[in-house]
């Protein structure tokens, strides 16, 4: 089979397509022919080294944590997927070794989800990683309920985007912080009030119209610090932060719950996930869309910080098995 394949750590130039061997599966495993691979920041971060001081790592390594794809074989104890069922997945194999940047990648059947007809393979392939980390973060760390009100920073990327779209359709009031340029399409996916986290009034714009503050905070955007956040917090308050950056500092706002999250992948769930986005109450951002041997062009993409949406790559054509 085709894939992408790093030696050793550096620059895009390190991805080179290569002939692999066809990876084997368990008896509880699918082997996942792929359609889509999506990028995610955390790719081209291995790929530089940026984690090889806190991991255990080994050479060659094939990356990539989300696909959409078609079943092309079962293991003799799968009974909930069928050779040509389509699928989605969020791969958690070994740090670096995740698979997904390959024509074939074997998968735990109970990680997998059906993907539901009307969905694209696209559009699919960009909900597991960012649908696994919004979901948990507001309904399981947070446990959100109807009626409160969170405030969800970095809310026009993959993850942010989705947590609007989930708090909103909980029942939750949305307050969005996000760049000027990205405020009309944050507004789009029903945020209440959308603020520029970097601006000085920011929190004294929020107390203006929440004055008993927020009850929970989402911090899918690592690049700002949760200390001009103090003022909306009360005894109530939880937070969940994706990124463990300025988690010393964010942990002493207040009298509050903080919880770094780390998503895990769960089928049943990421089921759930698809259907809201099969019936329109989600919906993915999708971004450039690279052949596979472009990996190393989307991973420039990706580090740029100039795009918007997930940046996919097409792995293999209408029909890869």
């Amino acid at each position: 089979m085709k894939a992408i394949v790093i030696h050793d750590f550096g620059g895009p130039e390190q991805l080179q397509l290569v002939d692999r061997p066809m990876p084997p599966i368990t008896h509880e495993q699918v082997l996942v022919a792929v359609r889509v691979a999506a990028v995610n920041p955390i790719d081209w971060r291995i790929r530089k080294g940026q984690l090889k001081d806190f991991v255990a790592y080994e050479f060659p390594a094939i990356m990539g944590r989300e696909v959409s794809g078609v079943v092309a074989q079962v293991g003799a104890a799968v009974r909930d997927f069928a050779v040509g069922d389509a699928v989605l997945v969020f791969l958690q194999q070994r740090l670096m070794h995740w698979g997904g940047y390959a024509e074939y990648v074997p998968v735990e059947a109970a990680k997998l989800a059906h993907k539901p007809a009307n969905l694209s393979f696209e559009q699919a392939a960009a909900l597991p990683v960012a649908g696994h980390t919004a979901w948990q973060g507001l309904f399981e760390v947070a446990q959100l309920k109807r009626g409160e009100v969170v405030l969800i920073t970095g809310a026009a990327g993959g993850v942010g985007s989705l947590a609007v779209q989930l708090a909103c359709d909980a029942g939750a009031t949305v307050i969005a912080s996000a760049s000027p340029a990205n405020h009309e399409f944050v507004r789009s996916l029903g945020a209440a009030l959308v603020v520029d986290y970097q601006a000085p009034d920011f929190a004294a714009r929020i107390a203006a119209q929440f004055p008993a503050g927020v009850d929970v905070i989402f911090a899918a955007f690592a690049g700002v610090s949760l200390q001009g956040a103090r003022p909306l917090v009360h005894a109530g308050t939880r937070i969940v932060l994706l990124s463990p950056v300025a988690t010393e500092q964010d942990l002493q706002i207040g009298p509050v719950s903080s919880q770094l999250l780390i998503a895990r992948a769960d089928g049943a769930q990421l089921e759930k996930i698809a259907q809201l986005a099969a019936q329109g109450r989600l919906r993915p951002q999708i971004g450039p869309l690279l052949p596979l041997e472009q990996a190393a062009r989307a991973h420039e993409m990706s580090e740029s910080h100039h795009t918007r949406g997930k940046i996919l790559l097409r792995v293999a054509a209408d029909d890869p098995a």
